[in-house]
């Protein structure tokens, strides 16, 4: 790999993404980068297509994960059931830990947040 552009083209990720799940990539799981995750998610409306980026997992962190009085979450324009949501954020979250946790940090200091080391 001689640049940078080479070394985080999103033809190297199939490698980290398999990495990350053990090689055992969920079918929900349509592709990822360093700065988005692609997830087919479906309920009783239809399936579609979410592109989640570090800034709507913080997002979701400081606008939704708090918040008690609803049993409805949204992440990336998507609404749902708080729990399969809050669950699928946690991926997410753990996904941009993994590979590009600069972009978290970036995100999180514009809401006055600190991730933990």
């Amino acid at each position: 790999m001689n640049t940078l552009q080479e070394k985080y083209s999103r033809t190297n990720y199939p490698d980290k993404l398999g990495e990350f799940y053990g090689w055992d990539i969920p079918d929900y799981i349509l592709q990822a980068g360093k700065s988005f995750i692609k997830i087919r998610v479906s309920d009783w409306r239809a399936e579609q297509d979410l592109n989640i980026t570090p800034k709507d997992v913080i997002e979701y962190y400081c606008k939704w994960s708090g918040n008690v009085t609803s049993g409805c979450r949204v992440i990336a324009g998507y609404a749902g059931d708080w729990r399969p949501v809050d669950r699928l954020v946690k991926e997410c979250l753990e996904w941009f830990l993994f590979i590009n946790i600069e972009a978290l940090r970036r995100e999180g200091r514009k809401y006055g947040l600190t991730l933990k080391e």
